[in-house]
């Protein structure tokens, strides 16, 4: 046993900063040298009550009580509740799940304020005492209920998906998802004799109500600021990139530019305090750091941004590598979303609220990391502002007319109210948005095959004679040995040019390094090209979206005389949409419109139909070298990739059979809930042109 005037003693408060020390310390070092009361410049702007001070005859003394004993005393109310200093049983299930699992883990808790109140016996006329807790009930009162069963740990392995961050099954604690009789007999033990700190005090009844002020004293704080002060390699994270005024991490990336900093007053009973202005930002930023980290580790497309599930990733990532490919992810986020074109224009109409920044930085992350073109950046920005307003006029004209437009029921009405920030309606809200802007965003793909193989480089090396195919090539004869084969996209592979023989050119080391040179020369070698095969060039040249023609399909429209014409009515599949038409310069591309909508109003459910059945000759593939291998010629037969995924689509047939093999594929399709495609909602037909 020792006292507090040890430690006080050791306190010299001028050394410190406001936080420094817990309030309780300073507290004592108070009562302790019978000062009055503490400066508020002492405290910042922690100014303590005003009040009078009453002569000091409190005593304080440290001690120690097992977990067992003070739990036990408070079920047989030998420790009392004094409702003077109390306010009920608040604390939520996370609260005292949380303080268990740190007991289980050894933490020390916050000290335990017991005032020793002693009175006489009128008829014994002996002295008794009883035990009043000052602070320390809502810990109390959920340690008994723990050790009463009355509520079990969390298990991540049976929450509800996207509730909680996922974490790995072979990192958790024997305790996961058990009340307290389901623990492991060594665990029980080792929380019941777990010792807790408790500062018994006797007192005058007003010294007593001074202290309980003074614990309870203190700026309020937000969730984000408590995530703040917290340990950890993800703490420092978001506060250097977000910002926090005056931290010596602080240097908040230019994207945050977009919103406005404003100070949240909080009234509290001492005085008016003030958060700063960048706590919500750090909060939002908090919540797309997990998202796009989560995406990168565990290829999970959204979770909760609720404050516990933000905390348990905070936790999960106390040590946070410099080489974290989630963490530079979400960086490189940050830096390439600024370089797009007219980002600054995203402020038209005001700030950008958190929310549209979420789901505008999670589209622009989805683009960036996948195999597209930088096309995407010269639209992106337009389109989401236009749908942005679409958003906006949808919820004015709820207002007031009270009529649910498409943007207001599935974007708007979405963005507040309870659930809001659930995985869910997360999810919801950024698949309209999806819906909406894809056709308006110019989004190619790139050829997944970046370099020619030996086959295709040896073909070519004899197509073009062992010669480099830059006419002004310094090399006599300009000759290329087999061995120096360099082979240049004409139509380059970063804008969406094929890695096909049509698309290749033979062009000597030395050339091929001066890019600008050879960018100059893609007329040239598109009429070489055109004179080698003596037939047009292949539209495959300029668009990664149309097929590689290379067995002689029947599918371009004869001088726009016919074509394929597919007649999508969503209003008998209950989808909020007018009916469709799709008629495109070629079958192909008509087939491949049809696929993608399929793929983006359905989602798994088709994909996994449309990768098992069928299309035309094959089912959707993700290998088509393979797949779709003409074995006779022993090439691939041709295919194009379906846009915004990672599938192909072989259309190799005759008209005719394109259109009987699209309706038997509507006969045997089911929709996500089983059913089947109704009749006549799908029409295939073959049309001469308007």
């Amino acid at each position: 046993m020792f006292t507090y005037h040890g430690i006080a003693d050791k306190i010299d408060i001028s050394k410190h900063q406001p936080r420094a020390f817990p309030i309780f310390l300073l507290n004592i070092k108070v009562f302790i040298n019978q000062q009055p009361c503490l400066s508020s410049t002492m405290l910042g702007k922690e100014k303590l009550p005003n009040h009078a001070f009453y002569p000091i005859s409190m005593k304080s003394t440290l001690k120690t009580q097992t977990l067992h004993n003070l739990s036990d005393a408070y079920v047989a109310k030998e420790l009392r509740v004094n409702p003077e200093y109390q306010r009920g049983i608040q604390w939520g299930l996370s609260q005292r799940q949380g303080l268990i699992d740190s007991l289980l883990r050894g933490y020390q808790i916050p000290i335990f304020y017991i005032h020793l109140e002693t009175r006489t016996n009128n008829y014994t006329q002996a002295a008794e005492s009883t035990a009043w807790i000052v602070d320390g009930q809502q810990r109390l009162a959920s340690i008994v209920a723990y050790c009463q069963n009355e509520f079990s740990l969390p298990d991540p392995k049976r929450a509800r998906p996207g509730t909680i961050v996922p974490v790995d099954p072979s990192n958790l604690p024997a305790w996961v998802g058990k009340k307290f009789q389901e623990l492991d007999q060594e665990d029980r033990e080792r929380l019941l004799i777990h010792e807790l700190l408790v500062v018994e005090i006797t007192a005058e009844k007003n010294e007593v109500r001074d202290l309980f002020i003074r614990l309870q004293a203190g700026t309020p704080l937000t969730a984000q600021e408590k995530r703040d002060a917290w340990p950890g390699d993800f703490t420092n994270f978001v506060i250097q990139h977000a910002g926090k005024p005056g931290h010596r991490l602080s240097q908040p990336k230019p994207f945050f530019n977009q919103f406005r900093k404003s100070a949240k007053r909080l009234t509290v009973a001492d005085g008016e305090h003030y958060v700063d202005g960048h706590a919500e930002m750090r909060k939002f930023f908090a919540g797309l750091a997990m998202t796009i980290m989560l995406r990168e580790r565990l290829e999970i497309d959204f979770v909760d941004i609720k404050g516990k599930t933000i905390n348990d990733y905070y936790l999960d990532n106390l040590d946070l590598p410099h080489d974290d490919l989630g963490a530079m992810r979400v960086v490189q986020l940050l830096d390439r979303i600024v370089d797009i074109p007219k980002f600054a224009s995203l402020k038209e109409g005001g700030p950008m609220t958190f929310q549209m920044a979420f789901h505008f930085a999670v589209l622009v992350d989805a683009l960036d990391q996948g195999n597209y073109t930088n096309e995407w950046k010269q639209s992106i920005v337009e389109a989401f502002l236009a749908f942005k307003q679409e958003v906006a006029a949808s919820r004015l004209h709820h207002r007031e007319t009270r009529e649910s437009l498409p943007h207001y029921e599935r974007f708007g009405r979405l963005l507040s109210g309870s659930g809001s920030d659930t995985a869910e309606v997360i999810r919801i809200r950024h698949a309209f948005l999806l819906s909406e802007i894809y056709s308006k965003v110019r989004i190619l793909t790139r050829d997944p095959n970046r370099g020619f193989d030996s086959l295709e480089r040896e073909v070519i090396w004899n197509r073009d004679r062992g010669q480099c195919q830059n006419p002004d090539c310094n090399r006599p004869d300009r000759r290329v040995a087999f061995r120096e084969v360099t082979i240049h996209h004409i139509i380059e592979h970063s804008t969406g040019g094929r890695t096909t023989l049509r698309n290749g050119i033979l062009i000597c080391p030395e050339c091929h390094v001066n890019r600008a040179s050879m960018q100059c020369l893609t007329k040239h070698f598109q009429d070489y090209i055109t004179r080698i095969y003596d037939e047009p060039e292949d539209e495959s040249l300029s668009s990664p979206l149309h097929e590689v023609q290379i067995d002689g399909d029947d599918d371009s429209l004869r001088n726009g005389r016919e074509g394929i014409k597919i007649v999508i009515d969503w209003g008998v599949l209950d989808i909020d949409r007018a009916t469709e038409t799709i008629r495109r310069s070629n079958d192909t591309d008509t087939i491949v419109e049809l696929l993608r909508l399929l793929l983006d109003t359905f989602r798994k459910p088709m994909r996994d139909q449309l990768t098992e059945l069928p299309i035309v000759r094959f089912p959707l593939s993700t290998n088509p070298l393979t797949d779709f291998l003409n074995r006779a010629q022993n090439r691939p037969y041709s295919y194009s990739q379906i846009p915004g995924t990672d599938l192909y689509f072989c259309p190799h047939s005759q008209r005719s059979q394109k259109v009987e093999r699209i309706k038997a594929l509507f006969a045997r399709l089911t929709l996500p809930d089983g059913s089947e495609f109704p009749d006549g909602c799908v029409t295939v037909m073959v049309e001469g042109s308007e």
